[in-house]
């Protein structure tokens, strides 16, 4: 793997330059057994509590691949689930009835962005009922909105098929399998084990909950976001996927399943991943509280890296360039995208 100490020169740098008050991140290449794990910086800018191993970070989006798209492959591995079954199969009350699941995960369901305005709702129906009934932007198929409707959509779907909450239904399926204990939807900590979000007029300091507006007004359990997880879960997860699926010899996802992920590409996103290069087997997402993974399987290696960006304030965007610059790093190349890549 190379760029390990630029990596390492840039996550310093980001500090110095007040993009994030500080940052968790491991670097592994298990082909050629080198690995990095840092823990620099601290978790506000007043500098009293230094981040540490063992730090439960809110993922945000990371949600959607960690989480959700992991069960939805396992679905579609077992056959209890297909790509080009239509939503509302598994949600009736669903409007549009030529959205199917890959339309979801690949992000061209033609669904908005978010809903407008979720704090003026009165309850969890109430925010279900307006994500079912938004207008499309784009018709189906036609052009790549990345929304969390599609995953909070995603997410109902595992209930239904599951018969079970969507936290309950990722502990059993994916995060016991992998011996991920910290990781999970409205973890019962005290605040110390938390690194702090956004302090925001109406919540506070965000801390230990849940920052996603949408997320918490559905009690922190949701499809787009809510998982909060430490670097040494995240690094399970990954190695399962350098893994061909398999972690301690049991199947997590099916291999195949992994092999499908490199047959799509709609505009740079594969099922519920980004990809870098078409022709090379790289993936990765971000989260918006300033996390990524990143992917190489081509290469056996991986880079997790969390941050919390907008502490104190979402307004600080520094850490947005610097991180997309330490993935180029990682996949040593800059991210392709190409005019007509749909």
């Amino acid at each position: 793997m190379k760029n390990i100490n630029e990596i390492s020169m840039l996550m310093r740098s980001a500090i110095e330059n007040h993009a994030t008050p500080g940052i968790s991140y491991t670097l592994e290449d298990i082909k050629n057994k080198r690995t990095e794990t840092c823990f620099l910086g601290y978790r506000t800018y007043n500098k009293e509590v230094p981040l540490k191993d063992g730090d439960l970070y809110d993922l945000a989006s990371l949600t959607k691949v960690v989480g959700v798209t992991s069960r939805i492959l396992q679905l579609l591995g077992t056959k209890n689930i297909r790509l080009n079954d239509k939503v509302e199969k598994y949600l009736p009350k669903f409007d549009y009835h030529d959205i199917t699941i890959k339309n979801l995960l690949l992000h061209n369901s033609g669904l908005p962005a978010d809903i407008d305005n979720v704090f003026m709702y009165k309850n969890k129906a109430d925010v279900i009922d307006a994500i079912f009934n938004q207008k499309l932007v784009y018709p189906v198929g036609t052009d790549m909105i990345y929304s969390d409707l599609n995953f909070i959509l995603l997410g109902l779907v595992i209930e239904k098929i599951d018969h079970k909450t969507l936290d309950e239904s990722l502990k059993i399926h994916v995060f016991e399998p992998l011996d991920m204990e910290n990781t999970g939807y409205c973890i019962d900590k005290s605040k110390s084990h938390f690194v702090p979000t956004e302090k925001t007029r109406s919540r506070g300091l965000v801390q230990g909950v849940v920052h996603d507006e949408t997320a918490y007004m559905l009690e922190g359990i949701l499809g787009n976001a809510g998982l909060l997880s430490t670097i040494s879960d995240l690094k399970k997860f990954c190695l399962m996927y350098l893994q061909k699926g398999k972690y301690k010899n049991r199947t997590i996802i099916p291999s195949q399943m992994i092999d499908d992920l490199f047959k799509y590409d709609f505009m740079g996103r594969t099922l519920g991943w980004k990809r870098w290069k078409i022709n090379k087997r790289m993936l990765w997402h971000t989260g918006f509280t300033g996390t990524s993974i990143a992917l190489d399987l081509d290469n056996f290696s991986f880079f997790i890296c969390l941050t919390n960006r907008i502490n104190p304030t979402r307004k600080n965007r520094k850490w947005i360039d610097i991180r997309k610059l330490a993935i180029s790093l990682f996949f040593n190349s800059l991210e392709e995208i190409p005019e007509n890549r749909k």
